[in-house]
């Protein structure tokens, strides 16, 4: 399953629809916030992360740019295409885009399960928080 990278400031309705079924799937433990709450991340400078397949978004992460980088969270990944490596080609194309850009990325909160597979990609931990070309 072939995903597509997209940085997204501002969905379009079909964008916002896609979201709004990742968040109903995977409130608990993906997408935490919902379309509203998103829409003020997004005003306020964040932006997602999206991939798609089909035109579709089918996996996402909200991006936050700060003093030490891009801020990565809540990924999250459609329940359909779960299971597929979404989440890890959605990484992969981040990790790309932020080499190019001379960026690193960030990530606070990993649960104890995916360590491993992050580790795997290149991230280090440092004081809780997963880098990637720091």
């Amino acid at each position: 399953m072939p995903v597509r990278l997209e940085h997204i400031r501002q969905p379009n309705d079909a964008d916002w629809l896609d979201i709004s079924k990742i968040h109903q799937e995977t409130s608990d433990t993906g997408l935490t916030d919902n379309p509203e709450q998103l829409q003020q991340k997004l005003e306020k400078g964040s932006w997602i992360l999206a991939g798609r397949f089909n035109d579709r978004i089918i996996g996402l992460m909200i991006a936050t740019e700060t003093e030490q980088g891009v801020q990565l969270e809540q990924a999250a990944v459609r329940q359909i295409t779960q299971r597929r490596g979404v989440l890890h080609q959605l990484l992969h194309h981040a990790q790309s885009w932020a080499s190019k850009e001379g960026k690193t990325l960030i990530i606070q909160t990993l649960p104890d399960h995916l360590q491993a597979s992050v580790a795997n990609r290149g991230f280090v931990n440092k004081n809780n928080n997963w880098t990637y070309n720091d």
